[in-house]
């Protein structure tokens, strides 16, 4: 048997439900709810479970249903579950009922012919499974032709457009149709499965200007390198001057101060060619011992090192490397111009970097020059990374030029071969977008799966004929159905009767006229659950191996039929191995309660349980089921439970949100009922009776009445509740005084009545 619904998250209304409060399930259990309350939708969750589905209406829901053996049935495991189950609810009835005319077939246990009913049945299924899978796959496959033959059509003038802007001269793309796409992609099947050919939106341009019917004149070209070695070599020559030292009579100031040396050399040269020893700039005698000092600083071995420092600078200056004269880069095609321009930009930079390099050798020795006594400056070798950029971009001008010539060289061959790369690029690209090719397959596949289902279908067809024709007398289930169909209603002039011609039971009103959908809504309630509780016995179904649930057997519209309802559930669903109810009846509830109650007390156990599904007025609105309140297992009528839910929540001190939402509805509830009896003229409008009521109050001015007409109008029954900020605080605010206001007027305007409610709801 099924314990428990341990949880519900996102079934509908119960949004997170677990079962905290309330006991597990007995043998027998009825659930009690008002109309939105979520029992139609918790009646879902055993159709889930009897199906063996998700459902359908929910596809995001979770539950966990609990069983007495330990397991658990949730909505990752409900396609393996193998309890048996039937629940009767609206799902049901839409699923088995046409009320225009039909009810589906009714096949009860016919012992003479028990295995050819139920080979019927299941080929009857599977024809039907298959009809409807032959169908769709032949309406798929009609679309799927359909649609690759207009992807051949709408890709070819696609195609025509894209292509035409390579070159209008050449017929084959100014003239291009699905025939010559469709021989394309056949030719290059295989290519167009790929991703290879597609191209980025840059090489389109590329290509697309490489197609184009220019033809350029071939381009000249020399290509430069530089050797690595000659730097090597220079380096080491230049190591060798930079750290090369003098032995001479040094005068340390002229070594500290480069410009005071130079100034002093040049001074000493001027004196000794104008043959005189007075200082030109102080006209002080230049003494002779200062004059040896300047000469032994300034010695031949010094003026020779000069020499060759200077010779080195001015080889030096030599080497800076001079950018070559390159083609315009107008001379390309246009598909090789960017390449081409790249490699010139690289060049640049590698001869600026390069030059560079060298400055910085030729500032150290320049710094060695004007001070050849300084022996501790160095200098880095010139990067080879920037001699080898220097030569792969020489080298990638001129692959760019040769690309160029072999172009101008084999002009319409490389052209042609440019354009079928753009061809295959935008085919594959249609191809892709479609999915061709999976579209293709599936049209293989499918006509060949149709084919032999259709095969099967036509064996089964000869099959399903042989068996009808052996079983046309339905008469049997029709007799059993009526039988039971005129002891629920009371009367007989409705009947079902077997069509052999539609495979179905005509409703029939004095066994003559169709109904045609003319039903009251308690007949269709009778004709539907007495199909149910037929369908029980279907195919020699055990009712004590069998968990039956039914959701309000009884119409909101129509409750005549109440008590044939519960009298005919009883009778044959009390053997059942559990039964659920649910119900908003309060009367209905009434009936099932006090014979369900009887069983506990007779076999001095708790086989029978009872609980209530309710639900708040918050947005969105959620539900949950918890065990029933005394009060609704106790009192006679739903006025009694009203009126004790109501009492007890205007006896407590302070009340949770949800009992403020509750209180609104109970207010108007208890009000409409009391107000009904009291004043029966004005039955059916509450606003009538609630102005009565007034009137006849001592002090119809008392703003407390008022009150309670805001306070039930605003949060009851409305349509469109309209909330805001203050929407909660303000119902709770006021429903505290307003519950004790109602019950201060009823007690004013029958206080006899108002005096033993309050002691049937004490005791």
């Amino acid at each position: 048997m099924i314990k428990n619904i341990q949880r519900l998250k996102q079934f509908g209304i119960f949004q997170n439900h677990t079962n905290a409060n309330a006991k597990d399930f007995g043998k027998y259990n009825l659930f009690y709810g008002w109309n939105g309350s979520g029992k139609s939708t918790l009646s879902g969750v055993f159709r889930c479970i009897e199906n063996n589905t998700t459902s359908s209406k929910f596809p995001s829901s979770e539950f966990t249903a609990s069983i007495d053996n330990g397991s658990s049935i949730t909505q990752a495991n409900v396609s393996d579950t193998g309890l048996n189950i039937y629940t009767f609810n609206h799902d049901f009835i839409d699923e088995n009922i046409s009320w225009d005319s039909v009810v589906k077939s009714i096949l009860l246990v016919d012992k003479e012919k028990i295995e050819k009913r139920e080979k019927l049945e299941t080929l009857k299924k599977e024809q039907e499974a298959d009809n409807k899978k032959y169908t769709i796959g032949a309406e798929a496959i009609r679309k799927l032709e359909d649609a690759v033959s207009k992807f051949g059509t709408d890709s070819a003038r696609h195609m025509k457009t894209s292509l035409q802007s390579i070159d209008t001269t050449d017929r084959y793309y100014l003239n291009y149709d699905k025939r010559k796409f469709e021989n394309f992609i056949n030719d290059n099947l295989e290519a167009s499965k790929s991703d290879a050919p597609l191209l980025d939106d840059q090489k389109i341009v590329e290509l697309t200007n490489a197609a184009k019917p220019d033809q350029k004149p071939p381009i000249t070209f020399s290509q430069q390198t530089i050797n690595q070695e000659t730097f090597t070599k220079a380096k080491e020559r230049l190591d060798d001057l930079l750290k090369t030292s003098l032995v001479s009579q040094t005068i340390q100031r002229l070594v500290d101060h480069s410009d005071i040396k130079s100034w002093v050399e040049t001074g000493l040269d001027l004196h000794k060619r104008h043959n005189t020893n007075q200082c030109e700039f102080c006209s002080n005698t230049i003494t002779e011992e200062r004059t040896k000092q300047l000469e032994a600083h300034f010695n031949d071995d010094y003026k020779a090192f000069q020499t060759r420092l200077e010779n080195a600078d001015s080889w030096l200056a030599g080497q800076f490397i001079q950018p070559p004269t390159l083609p315009a880069i107008s001379d390309f095609y246009d598909e090789f111009k960017n390449g081409y321009g790249q490699a010139c930009a690289a060049l640049e930079k590698a001869i600026t970097t390069l030059n560079e390099e060298i400055t910085v050798w030729h500032t150290v020795l320049k710094e060695k020059t004007a001070n050849p006594l300084k022996t501790g400056l160095t200098v880095d070798g010139i990067s080879k990374s920037f001699v080898k950029a220097f030569n792969e971009t020489m080298t990638a001008i001129s692959a760019a030029i040769d690309k160029h010539n072999h172009k101008s060289g084999n002009f319409k061959e490389e052209t042609d071969k440019v354009k079928k790369q753009l061809e295959l690029h935008y085919a594959t690209t249609e191809v892709k977008s479609f999915g061709y090719h999976d579209k293709k397959k599936e049209v293989a596949d499918r006509i060949a799966a149709n084919g032999t289902l259709k095969t099967s279908i036509n064996a089964r067809n000869t099959e399903i004929r042989t068996l009808e024709d052996s079983l046309s007398n339905e008469g049997v289930g029709a007799e059993q159905f009526n039988e039971s169909l005129h002891k629920f209603l009371g009367r007989s002039e409705l009947t079902l009767r077997f069509n052999p011609v539609k495979k179905g039971y005509e409703m029939l009103r004095n066994d003559s006229e169709q109904v045609d959908g003319n039903l009251s809504e308690g007949e269709k309630t009778a004709i539907a659950f007495v199909y149910f509780i037929t369908k029980l016995k279907e195919n020699d179904n055990n009712i004590e191996d069998t968990i039956v649930v039914v959701d309000d057997p009884i119409s909101s519209f129509d409750s005549n039929h109440l008590f044939h309802a519960y009298s005919f559930m009883k009778v044959n669903c009390e053997k059942a191995k559990q039964l659920f109810v649910l119900t908003h009846n309060f009367t209905f509830f009434k009936l099932v309660r006090d014979w369900i109650s009887r069983k506990n007390k007779r076999d001095n156990q708790n086989i029978a349980n009872f609980y209530i599904v309710k639900a708040n007025n918050e947005v969105p609105r959620t539900a949950t089921y918890t065990d029933a309140e005394a009060a609704l297992t106790l009192y006679n009528s739903e006025y009694h439970y009203i009126f004790s839910r109501l009492h007890s929540l205007k006896n407590q001190q302070t009340l949770e949100t949800d009992d403020h939402f509750i209180a609104a509805n109970l207010s108007r509830k208890l009000l409409e009922s009391f107000l009904s009896f009291k004043f029966p003229k004005n039955r059916g409008n509450f606003a009538n009776l609630f102005n009565t009521a007034v009137s006849a109050s001592q002090n119809p001015e008392d703003e407390g009445k008022e009150k309670i007409r805001k306070f039930i109008n605003e949060y009851s029954h409305n349509d469109l509740i309209e909330t805001n900020d203050d929407f909660v605080e303000n119902l709770i605010g006021e429903g505290t005084s307003v519950i004790s206001d109602i019950f201060e007027w009823i007690s004013e305007l029958d206080d006899m009545h108002y005096r033993e409610m309050l002691d049937c709801v004490s005791n």
